[in-house]
């Protein structure tokens, strides 16, 4: 991941707790956000506060806006405000009232409209963000309780999407075999206009390069594109068990209902109506997930550019790799276990005794080159540059912390960029990069009456790989989030001190 020109070093708006008691009282706007050249405290916590180090505050940046709490997710008067990052305007929030969570919003011709969820999961719509109405109703038209109610940030399209699913005992992913299918509502954003059921389907993928289109599967077989902005539905294939799109927009791969023994897969060009027979799944009545020990299993795999298909057998081993355009398969080399793909390449497991032992293939351009062996730990693949790569391995019985190390394949030579790091540090502009820490696991907002969010406190940092010297941003933030080409807004309740008395970061 990359933010381009971010900075976090010039441009660091935060919201942090001070931790002294006094007289009771709002909470302080303290700078105009856009205005920042750098590390400022923007809002101070309200007079009399002092932080549960057991509790979750929650932070939300929406658009030009941060919604933010000083109160437990459970506190029966909890009180949200709106802090204006263009403007520095502070003011309550109280659409989102306690009993609600999850802020998030689409976008509309009239600006950002919100939605949050109850503790059962009931989706409601808290109106327009900047609006005076902001009565929170549940979203008309929906079913009593459903899935998908929450999720983060800003959505650009001009609807939301609600999901009801429908379990099964017999499996998922594909048609006819009485598995678990999901119900779709949209919602436009009007509070008065019930949500539009668009239909219930056993597998749903987006249309490559096409914004609010998408390829579905009912359980009868008929695949259909469906244009989620209007509701049309349009018949383009019948007799599917299971598809996977390719990265060309008027391709896919799928695999026929037939006898559910052996069933022939195909690739179906949209442009031509042509089907090319690329594999067969000789292992249908163990597929998608009929066989709780093979999860994976009636998968189908696919490049990066979807000129490669990867056909998973039992255990994950490869049982077939295929050329898209011609159908021409390629021998494929010893190994144990199927990881995946790295652009046009395969990343497979090959050893696990007494070492791991990874390495990558190059079915079209030949060779098989190991980028890894060690310890048996977590090791994910973040960038392949020619003949370089780098990995992240995480330390022993510690699978959310590690090392980065880069590896030139051709020698074997290892360079450690980052002594201590998560799997995902983000690189920014400047070579450094922001990491978070984990520090401790907090209970979050409900998502339903069983599900909630399992947050935690982090430890911000700023590295700098060529004298590995380690910046404190802060410690113990509940909530951050990063604003592209902007910078960094975070929530630290447990202070530190020091922010109460200074407007820098570090």
């Amino acid at each position: 991941m990359s933010l381009g020109t971010l900075s976090i070093a010039a441009v660091c708006t935060l919201l942090a707790a001070c931790r002294e008691t006094v007289d009771g009282g709002p909470p302080e706007a303290l700078a105009e956000a856009c205005t920042l050249t750098e590390p400022t405290r923007v809002v101070a916590a309200p007079p009399g506060f002092v932080a549960d180090p057991e509790a979750w505050y929650g932070l939300h940046v929406l658009g030009d806006h941060v919604l933010f709490t000083f109160d437990r997710f459970d506190a029966p008067d909890r009180v949200y405000w709106r802090f204006d990052r263009c403007t520095g305007e502070l003011l309550p929030y109280p659409a989102l009232a306690p009993g609600l969570h999850n802020p998030h919003a689409i976008t509309t011709a009239d600006g950002l409209v919100v939605y949050a969820n109850d503790a059962i999961g009931r989706p409601y719509i808290l109106g327009r963000l900047d609006g005076e109405d902001r009565e929170a109703r549940p979203v008309p038209g929906l079913p009593e309780s459903l899935d998908g109610a929450a999720s983060g940030g800003v959505n650009p399209a001009p609807f939301e999407l609600f999901f009801e699913t429908h379990a099964s005992e017999r499996g998922a992913y594909a048609a006819g075999i009485g598995g678990a299918t999901t119900t779709w509502y949209r919602h436009d954003g009007d509070p008065d206009v019930p949500a539009v059921a668009l239909g219930e389907f056993v597998l749903f993928r987006g249309v490559a390069g096409e914004f609010g289109q998408y390829h579905v599967l009912y359980d009868d077989g008929e695949l259909h594109r469906l244009d989620v902005l209007t509701g049309d539905s349009e018949l383009l294939l019948t007799g599917v068990r299971h598809f996977q799109p390719l990265a060309q927009q008027n391709k896919i791969a799928w695999q026929e209902l037939g006898d559910d023994l052996a069933e022939t897969i195909y690739v179906h060009d949209f442009a031509t109506g042509d089907d090319l027979e690329v594999a067969v799944n000789d292992f249908a009545q163990q597929s998608w997930l009929r066989d709780p020990e093979q999860g994976d299993l009636g998968t189908l795999r696919v490049s990066a550019g979807g000129d490669l298909l990867a056909q998973l057998g039992p255990d994950r081993v490869l049982a077939k790799v295929v050329r898209t355009t011609d159908a021409e398969t390629f021998a494929i080399p010893e190994h144990l276990r199927f990881i995946g793909f790295a652009g046009e390449q395969i990343i497979l497991l090959t050893g696990d005794d007494p070492e791991r032992v990874l390495v990558l293939w190059d079915p079209v351009g030949g060779g098989v080159r190991e980028w890894y062996r060690g310890a048996k730990v977590t090791v994910a693949l973040r960038r392949i540059d020619g003949d370089r790569v780098e990995y992240f391995q995480a330390d022993p019985g510690d699978s959310a912390s590690g090392t980065l190390w880069r590896v030139e394949l051709g020698t074997g030579e290892r360079e450690r960029l980052l002594v201590r790091t998560t799997w995902n540090p983000l690189e920014l502009a400047d070579g450094r990069y922001f990491i978070a820490f984990d520090r401790k696991i907090l209970l979050g907002p409900p998502l339903s009456g069983s599900a909630f969010v399992a947050e935690s406190t982090r430890d911000l940092k700023l590295v700098d790989p060529g004298d590995s010297l380690y910046t404190a941003i802060a410690d113990d933030v509940t909530a951050y989030a990063l604003i592209p080409d902007e910078g960094l807004v975070y929530l630290a309740p447990q202070g530190p001190p020091r922010a109460c008395g200074s407007i820098r970061c570090r």
